[in-house]
């Protein structure tokens, strides 16, 4: 199941291949191709959802997000889209220092909870680039999904609704300086709101025991990373 979400994700979000409606000029195109691409996005975190069996129980000390472990085992999924061949890249600080936006991230979490997925793109032909997160919260570990990019058009206060697809699961959409920021969770409009409103810039991420070595793709005939 898992290879099957990253390879999926990856043709969604880093393989480049976007909603048609981001390839229109103006912002309300590009919030429609986003708000499509956001239904992609609940749709993982709620797979997601389905995959994980484990639990925890918290503490009123949220633990910084480098102490928090790999949900599995470690896996990077960004690739470097000015590649044809879509090259894989394992080490964060080649990515965040190529990004040419502001990482927003809440700068705690519930102790027990767990990343689930990092990866995203740079040099993209639309984006420019793009990272998205999920972590598995607890202390039901129901996932909280992160997509941030370069911020296109005017700024955009949050705006957090119920999704389409699921009356359950909400969706923010919002800027912040430079950086346009798409938040999902099986939460309330508000729940999620709060969320949003902790969010800091260059929040440190990664869990500080993570091996490099550990999270380098495999990668096929064709040059597509698998896991």
């Amino acid at each position: 199941m898992r290879d099957g979400l990253e390879r999926g994700w990856g043709h969604g979000w880093s393989g480049g291949y976007l909603p048609k409606d981001l390839r229109h000029a103006g912002t309300r195109g590009w919030w429609r191709g986003l708000l499509a691409s956001v239904a992609l996005l609940a749709v993982l975190a709620m797979t997601l959802a389905g995959c994980s069996g484990s639990s925890s129980k918290t503490t009123s000390a949220n633990p910084g997000l480098t102490t928090l472990s790999w949900c599995d085992r470690p896996y990077l999924n960004f690739v470097d889209a000015s590649s044809s061949a879509q090259t894989p890249i394992n080490d964060w600080t080649q990515v965040k220092s190529q990004l040419g936006f502001t990482l927003y991230l809440p700068p705690s979490l519930p102790k027990g909870s767990c990343l689930a997925l990092a990866g995203g793109s740079i040099h993209d032909p639309i984006y420019g680039a793009h990272v998205s997160l999920t972590w598995d919260v607890a202390p039901d570990m129901q996932p909280l999904s992160f997509s941030e990019a370069p911020k296109r058009g005017a700024d955009a206060q949050p705006q957090c609704q119920a999704s389409a697809q699921d009356a359950k699961v909400a969706v923010c959409l919002g800027t912040i300086a430079n950086t346009s920021i798409t938040v999902v969770a099986r939460k309330a409009p508000a729940d999620l709101q709060a969320i949003y409103a902790t969010l800091k810039p260059n929040v440190e991420w990664l869990p500080s025991n993570t091996q490099q070595s550990q999270t380098t793709p495999t990668t096929t005939s064709t040059g597509t990373p698998t896991a």
